[in-house]
């Protein structure tokens, strides 16, 4: 685009000042104005969102502040033109776009347009440019958790998907009875499925507790499912279900609703999927 691109003043921060979509993008940011040669730059700030592990082994999605002042190879990166060069044909993934400002010695700053290349993503130069930065870091804010420590201490997934309500969902499929059984070494997770996620054909659930299961409660849990109870016809959904997973390997899983309609599926790797009805018993083994 041509024009000059809006100077603002009183940076606050990336936080306040550097919004981003639900894809971590820059809003417009391939669509603004390019640099000039009335503003002249002092620093750059570029700000990225991360995920950062804690001491307690959970994981944070961290926003870090960076400020470089040696901004000479990305100006010359900003300054170049588009690439208008004809090609065939173009890859279908998300273009990479930096979240970059910058500033003047009063303080004042801009976000720059980028120049793209031929496919309209921002030209390669720009990303060794700012891979290019040396950067201080000026503050790093936590955007929201992303794995709990009690899940990273149990091994499972902070989210995951109930694959009961989604395989049973459409009429037509119909898994058949049969026995169960485990692995040697299993892992339990349990989920609590939020309000706003109940009735949705793929509902996901937020870890609530798992662990390593011993070898008695889980051949306890074994002998349950053993027992091919036909499933009862039910249309609810679960507030909380639980996983059982291959310790060992990744393959096999046993969804079991822990309420409601109660019932349990066997998805093996390879064969079709079990589909059977939990009983007290088994409820009461996968509870805390």
């Amino acid at each position: 685009m041509t024009g000059t691109p809006a100077m603002r003043g009183g940076w606050t921060s990336c936080a306040v000042d550097a919004p981003v979509g639900d894809d971590g993008r820059p809003l417009d940011a391939l669509a603004m104005p390019r640099l000039g040669t009335d503003f002249t730059v002092s620093a750059a700030i570029h700000c990225q969102r991360e995920p950062k592990r804690r001491v307690d082994g959970g994981e944070d999605l961290v926003l870090t502040e960076g400020r470089a002042t040696d901004v000479t190879a990305l100006l010359a990166a900003l300054r170049l033109p588009d690439d208008t060069t004809t090609v065939e044909a173009c890859t279908a993934d998300m273009p990479w776009v930096p979240n970059l400002l910058l500033l003047d010695a009063l303080g004042r700053w801009i976000r720059p347009g980028l120049p793209v290349d031929d496919c309209g993503k921002a030209r390669p130069e720009v990303a060794a440019a700012v891979r290019g930065l040396r950067l201080t870091t000026v503050s790093e804010t936590v955007v929201r958790e992303l794995v709990s420590a009690g899940a990273a201490a149990s091994g499972c997934h902070q989210d995951w998907s109930d694959m009961v309500a989604t395989e049973t969902r459409d009429p037509r499929y119909r898994p058949r009875p049969g026995r169960v059984s485990l692995p040697s070494q299993v892992r339990l997770c349990v989920y609590r499925v939020p309000a706003q996620q109940q009735g949705e054909p793929q509902p996901a659930g937020t870890f609530e507790y798992g662990l390593l299961l011993p070898p008695q409660r889980r051949a306890a849990i074994e002998r349950t499912l053993a027992v091919p109870r036909p499933a009862k016809q039910c249309a609810d959904a679960a507030d909380r279900f639980a996983v059982l997973l291959d310790a060992t390997i990744t393959g096999d899983a046993i969804y079991v609703e822990l309420d409601h309609c109660r019932r349990a599926l066997a998805t093996p790797l390879y064969g079709p999927s079990v589909l059977v009805q939990a009983d007290t018993a088994l409820i009461t083994l996968l509870k805390r």
